[in-house]
């Protein structure tokens, strides 16, 4: 079986390439319009989602984005389904990281929340499995053991077919 491959050459783009399939799609971050934009090999738009607000799923200046495959225990999906992978967000203005499926679903957010109290506004991500690490402004950075982290925010709410609306608020390091 093979894998698939996942590429994140610059900040706020991504691509993500189907080898049992040949589909390559690319995912780009459009702050500006405050969605993510999925084109395909040829260029043409396939999707687009988020979009200006501050509910679950909505974006508010979107700066980067990262797919990651997080595990969960007894889950077995196979390295080529596209169920595998999900795309983390980082929603600068709604000082929030939220996680989609790769076609635009909502998954579940994360907040993070400063030594002061307050949220910061991510702005960069990085996934090094299991742990998907998120730096804010002036290089604030922390990490996330992203599947602990969503099964922590209500474990009776949480599967693959519906999304979390709590969030979860994580320590900071410098």
């Amino acid at each position: 079986m093979k894998s698939i491959y996942c590429d994140h050459p610059a900040p706020g783009s991504g691509s993500i390439f189907f080898p049992t399939t040949g589909l390559h799609l690319s995912y780009r971050c459009d702050a500006l319009a405050h969605r993510v934009v999925v084109v395909d090999h040829t260029g043409r738009v396939v999707r687009a989602f988020g979009g200006y607000g501050r509910k679950p799923g909505c974006l508010d200046t979107p700066l980067d984005l990262v797919f990651v495959a997080p595990q969960f225990a007894g889950e077995h999906l196979p390295a080529d389904s596209s169920d595998a992978v999900w795309v983390a967000v980082a929603d600068y203005g709604n000082r929030r990281v939220q996680i989609f499926e790769l076609d635009g679903t909502l998954v579940g957010e994360l907040h993070i929340d400063g030594s002061d109290g307050h949220r910061w506004p991510p702005t960069a991500l990085a996934w090094r499995g299991p742990v998907l690490e998120i730096v804010g402004v002036e290089g604030v950075k922390t990490a996330v053991h992203l599947s602990a982290a969503l099964l922590a925010n209500d474990a009776s709410r949480f599967d693959r077919s519906r999304h979390l609306m709590s969030s979860i608020a994580v320590g900071v390091r410098h």
